[in-house]
């Protein structure tokens, strides 16, 4: 299977499978609806290893949130590897949270929630407040925009982990620490990336 390199040895072939199952439920829903922007499979595959790379390099704890989860990416390609693991996918709109649905049940991933909403530092959906051990975000531009999403949605001492691709940034952010800050090897096309952990301070 073409385009998993970075993943093998790394990941079982059984998880291998189910990302190639992830990558053709994908293929397929991205035809009607815009949900990452390669239109083939192989550059599919390749959004699925790079927003699947900072979590092997900085591993999650459970219960966690992804906000904005649109595609998938990263929650679906975490829960493929932790399948009893309990993950919220947090999205707004309605026709991605109906992929995430479909994806989720397709792939047999029953630990896996999908909610139907927004993420606000002021006002964030009942039921997430105070809950989660990591939070993670793919499409979010701004760190400091992300981690006051997070906040409210943070358990004591939880973490926000981020992969991120152009200029090495990390900055100082009240009321989190940094505890990562790690380079790494995507494919060609999006070249250097890099993963950072802030932990909430108690």
């Amino acid at each position: 299977m073409n385009g998993w390199d970075l993943l093998e040895g790394r990941v079982a072939p059984e998880a291998l499978l189910q990302m190639e199952r992830y990558c053709s439920i994908l293929l397929e829903w991205n035809r009607a609806i815009r949900l990452v922007g390669p239109k083939d499979a192989a550059g599919i595959r390749e959004q699925i290893v790079d927003s699947l790379l900072p979590y092997l390099l900085m591993k999650p704890s459970f219960p966690l949130l992804d906000i904005g989860s649109g595609a998938g990416l990263p929650a679906i390609p975490i829960a493929i590897l932790n399948p009893k693991a309990d993950i919220v996918c947090l999205e707004p709109r309605a026709k991605r949270t109906s992929f995430l649905r479909h994806a989720v049940r397709a792939l047999g991933l029953s630990a896996v929630s999908v909610v139907e909403g927004r993420a606000s530092a002021l006002d964030p959906p009942e039921g997430l407040i105070g809950k989660f051990s990591t939070v993670t975000a793919r499409a979010v531009s701004e760190i400091e925009t992300l981690l006051a999403l997070a906040r409210p949605c943070l358990a004591p001492g939880g973490a926000v982990i981020l992969g991120r691709g152009g200029e090495l940034l990390a900055p100082d952010v009240g009321g989190y620490s940094l505890v990562g800050l790690e380079r790494y090897s995507a494919s060609k096309n999006l070249g250097e990336r890099f993963v950072v952990k802030y932990q909430l301070e108690s």
